[in-house]
């Protein structure tokens, strides 16, 4: 069979390119390395899956509200798998009835939720639902090793007609790369004598380490109606609820911080997180079992890679989805949410394209300048002042000194402080801000629309006027982290 669309990976994201060009009418097949079959179940899935070519599959997942929403329009029958198999709902409506009752609701607040899952899980149905469709064929352990080209004399751009594995030959009119952050594309390119295509990146400024708990039967689980997440400056903290009963906790710092590396040993990873107020209900013996190990990750950059420049595509026939175009810190949990968004936007540009392929280069690159480069540049912009925050931190420095030694006014710092003294307490107490947060963080709204509404922003002034009144929230230190830790061991 000459597959109509090639897409290399199969992963969240080489899976997602798969379904969406399916929808669209294309025969796909999808190149995997990995071998291993799709185990029985999703808690053997957990337990055993060995998924040697995603070092992501067993760290903590968000599955945000926009990725909820494509699958409602997009694949209802996906998102009722995932709810059978033990994936839940959690709805902005039932956070602000806990957290703020009597605040008023709108009725597109129904739109706001997460879908609590493991990534495990989400792959293992995601995969269950793609091998179903039969215009799909999934080859396991097949890794690609270059691309093939049009040999026909003077054509330019230079033309992909499919990809190989080492003798194997693989012939499509269309090469999707899904092969994750580590994407060969560039060299691929380059070694078909097309331009290497431009790439920026830059450092996340953390490492990550992860655990998996399930809650012990009969024990009454902490509950949702607060923040999941906390930022330290030194340190920043988040719980990830999943599916059937489980949940992940992931402890983030500075790989420039020596002392803070130690929180990739499991004991005090556990004595650290008992010991923080977020964190400590949710690690708790009498209710939490845990059932992973410490899964650490560093050498984070977020990274994109350029396929057109200067509106010309630098190769016909192929595109890029996922971490293989753009990756940014996995943090703030969006990563499976975009690779589905890109996906789409993949088989949209096709199916607009009508088989023109400068137009389908052309037209993806619009669509993902549009609804996908402003998270990416967002997240630059956070990460390098989280990067600034951290190292005075570890200096010895306040980054929430607003006034200079000249008498100046350090915005920089003036910001942090509006944002820890203002916004994130207003997120506690007024419904209007909390539901923009929300929208926010789960992409339904672009990154810069919060603080264009003028109302929202004297909101989070107002609250920080208030700031003397509040009786100080327990916030650890970098010293007494670090001594905590050297207590330890």
């Amino acid at each position: 069979m000459t597959a109509r669309a090639l897409v290399v990976g199969g992963s969240v994201a080489g899976l997602a390119s798969a379904l969406a060009l399916a929808r669209a009418g294309l025969s796909v097949r999808v190149l995997e390395q990995d071998a291993e079959p799709l185990p029985a179940s999703p808690e053997e899935a957990f337990a055993r899956w060995q998924r040697r070519g995603v070092p992501q599959t067993r760290h903590s997942h968000a599955f945000l509200a926009r990725l909820l929403e494509l699958l409602k329009a997009r694949e209802p029958a996906l998102l009722d798998a995932l709810l059978a198999h033990g994936a839940e709902l959690i709805r902005f409506v039932d956070v602000v009835r806990k957290a703020l009752p009597g605040a008023e609701l709108l009725a597109e607040d129904d739109e706001i939720a997460l879908l609590a899952c493991r990534r495990t899980t989400f792959e293992w149905v995601l995969r269950r639902h793609v091998a179903a469709l039969p215009q799909v064929e999934l080859r396991g352990g097949v890794a690609v090793t270059g691309l093939l080209a049009d040999a026909s004399p003077g054509s330019a751009p230079l033309r992909v007609v499919g990809a190989r594995a080492g003798d194997a030959r693989f012939e499509a009119e269309l090469v999707v790369d899904a092969s994750g952050r580590r994407s060969r594309l560039r060299h691929w390119l380059a070694a078909l004598g097309a331009p290497r295509p431009r790439e920026h990146s830059e450092p996340c400024g953390i490492f990550y380490s992860s655990r998996f708990y399930r809650g012990r039967d009969g024990a009454p689980l902490p509950e949702l109606d607060g923040p999941m997440g906390a930022d330290y400056g030194f340190l920043k903290v988040g719980i990830f609820p999943g599916d059937a009963h489980s949940w992940s906790v992931t402890l983030a710092a500075s790989p420039d911080d020596p002392p803070l590396r130690a929180l990739a040993r499991p004991e005090l990873f556990e004595a650290l997180a008992a010991r923080l107020p977020l964190t400590a209900p949710w690690v708790d013996p009498a209710v939490a079992e845990p059932i992973s190990e410490i899964n650490s990750m560093a050498g984070l950059r977020n990274t994109r890679r350029f396929l057109v420049e200067g509106g010309e595509p630098l190769a016909l026939g192929v595109a890029a989805a996922g971490d293989a175009l753009i990756h940014t810190n996995p943090i703030v949990g969006r990563g499976c949410t975009l690779a589905f968004v890109n996906a789409y936007l993949v088989a949209d540009a096709w199916r607009e394209s009508s088989g023109d392929l400068r137009a389908f280069a052309q037209g993806l690159e619009a669509k993902v300048e549009r609804e996908i480069v402003p998270w990416y540049e967002n997240m630059l912009v956070q990460d390098r002042d989280a990067i600034r925050v951290m190292e005075l931190l570890r200096d010895g420095g306040d980054p929430w000194q607003v006034n200079r030694a000249d008498g100046s006014v350090d915005p920089a710092a003036y910001l942090r402080v509006l944002l820890r003294d203002g916004f994130v307490p207003a997120l506690r107490e007024d419904a209007a801000l909390l539901r923009s947060f929300f929208r926010l963080f789960n992409l339904l709204d672009a990154p810069n629309d919060l603080m264009k509404d003028p109302s929202l922003l004297a909101r989070v002034l107002a609250s920080y006027a208030r700031r003397g009144t509040r009786a100080a929230e327990p916030m650890p230190t970098r010293a007494e982290v670090v001594a905590q830790l050297a207590a330890l061991g």
